[in-house]
């Protein structure tokens, strides 16, 4: 088993803490590739507005500033939004796209840590017939996170300096681990959503498949301040990750597991952004 740059959850849990509040890390070289991006995220940061975008380039531009969901949803979130180019929104638009899980058939996979857990057994209806639902490819916004449908961005994440709020905006466990969390109850309240229960459900979904990671209850997403301890779910779901992240690898291997930008985006999906800018832009002129 390689090591994930020999970091203990509560070194990790610190660092994208401070990264969230715009402190500088204090790590070695090789564990600075966990934060790199800045260069990145300067050139997207910093493309503003492109004089020459066409009217409908523009129209299309502005289209995806209004159908991110601003906090506070005011007309300076919105003009904080409008002002960005393409690529900039675009990285926007990702960093919100990715909280959601497109409907589709997918194959269920059962890590041990989550069938081993000893509520495995007394949630067994509601797991069933939630993976069920994933088997078939019903939509599963029911049973996500209701922030995305009102926090998407805020100009609060974004600037430098510590009252910066990095994570405003951002799942975290999401950008970092790659983990979704579902809410596993079967009663639908009158606003569409499952009820809100004390256990969830963590996967890692690819187009395809969707793997159970593990049950947790609401204080993994607990936060503690810098020197104190974790919660004891918050340790276990680093102490999963890093098994995870490091499997199959070879021994004494570097493993950098979570390539995050200064901005706190994650930067599979912020070079996915920037490639279809860079793709897009040879195309939009002959389509609008």
């Amino acid at each position: 088993m390689g090591r994930s740059l020999a970091l203990t959850p509560h070194q990790r849990e610190d660092a994208f803490r401070g990264l969230a509040k715009g402190k500088a890390m204090q790590v070695d070289t090789a564990r600075r590739s966990m934060f790199h991006g800045a260069g990145f995220e300067a050139c997207y940061m910093t493309n503003h507005i492109q004089p020459s975008d066409s009217k409908r380039i523009r129209a299309f531009r502005l289209g995806l500033a209004k159908t991110i969901p601003k906090f506070p949803n005011d007309k300076a979130s919105l003009q904080s939004l409008e002002r960005k180019s393409l690529g900039s929104l675009l990285v926007d638009y990702a960093n919100w796209a990715i909280r959601f899980v497109a409907p589709r058939p997918r194959k269920v996979i059962v890590e041990a840590a989550a069938s081993s857990d000893c509520r495995w057994d007394s949630l067994q209806t509601d797991i069933t017939n939630f993976l069920d639902k994933v088997e078939r490819g019903d939509d599963l916004t029911p049973h996500l996170s209701l922030e995305p449908h009102t926090r998407g961005y805020t100009p609060a994440a974004a600037g430098a300096g510590p009252s910066v709020a990095r994570w405003a905006d951002k799942d975290m466990v999401l950008n970092i681990m790659g983990y979704h969390h579902f809410h596993l109850s079967s009663s639908i309240e009158p606003q569409g959503f499952v009820r809100r229960g004390k256990e969830l459900l963590f996967a890692y979904v690819t187009r395809d498949t969707f793997t159970v990671v593990a049950l947790f209850d609401h204080s993994v997403f607990e936060e503690t301040e810098a020197g104190e301890p974790l919660t004891a779910e918050r340790e276990r779901l680093w102490k999963i990750f890093e098994e995870r992240a490091t499997r199959h690898t070879p021994p004494n291997a570097v493993v950098v597991s979570s390539p995050i930008a200064t901005s706190g985006h994650s930067m599979h999906f912020t070079l996915m952004a920037m490639d279809c800018k860079r793709l897009a832009d040879p195309l939009l002129p002959k389509i609008f």
